[in-house]
């Protein structure tokens, strides 16, 4: 059955690739619900969970040149994912109002602001000193120190499973903390760098 899937999904791909428009509905059909609710779970907002998702999958149609090259669609699927809603959260702090009337994400990202950044990052570091100690040595390994899963399966003698879910419970951790205490431009560098 897997097998099964598994040329469906390769199938599909091709077609899309090929401009088959009721091939890339099939790929939409397979894969909506868990784009959708990848989103979800980042924005806690339905609606703009619907147009992230919906962003990512006429990014695919726009680039279905390349899905022949797609080995993983799954893994290529989370990219894409991810880097849209990288880009929704952006777009969410650039519209941002500092108390002054200023726009954040323009004032702090400009090169004359070095300060304010430093700033925020360390607000993000201070929270990741937060996470529970196993958590946070997780956390540390995968976004600071580069470690791929398995190595950090391997080096702390716990799951790759294990190892996901603590970076999923670390990364809710920091933006819901970021985000309820209003540190919008340090929000902004936790999607840009760990995400």
């Amino acid at each position: 059955m897997a097998i099964h899937v598994l040329q469906s999904e390769q199938d599909l791909l091709s077609k899309t690739a090929s401009g088959d428009q009721q091939a890339f509905a099939g790929l939409v059909d397979m894969y909506w619900n868990k784009v959708y609710s990848h989103a979800l779970a980042y924005t806690k907002r339905q609606a703009q969970a619907q147009e992230i998702t919906q962003d990512i999958f006429l990014h695919i149609w726009h680039k279905r040149d390349h899905l022949t090259e797609v080995t993983s669609f799954k893994n290529f699927l989370f990219i894409v994912g991810k880097n849209q809603i990288i880009s929704a959260m952006r777009r969410n702090l650039q519209a941002t109002v500092a108390p002054d009337g200023s726009e954040l994400y323009e004032e702090v990202m400009q090169a004359d602001h070095p300060l304010r950044y430093k700033e925020a990052y360390q607000q993000v570091l201070e929270v990741i000193e937060q996470l529970p100690p196993v958590r946070r040595k997780v956390f540390k390994l995968s976004r600071l120190d580069g470690l791929s899963y398995e190595e950090i399966a391997a080096q702390l003698n716990i799951s790759r499973n294990t190892v996901k879910e603590h970076i999923v419970k670390s990364l809710n951790y920091l933006r819901q903390h970021l985000q309820a205490e209003g540190h919008f431009v340090a929000l902004m560098i936790l999607f840009s760098i760990f995400f």
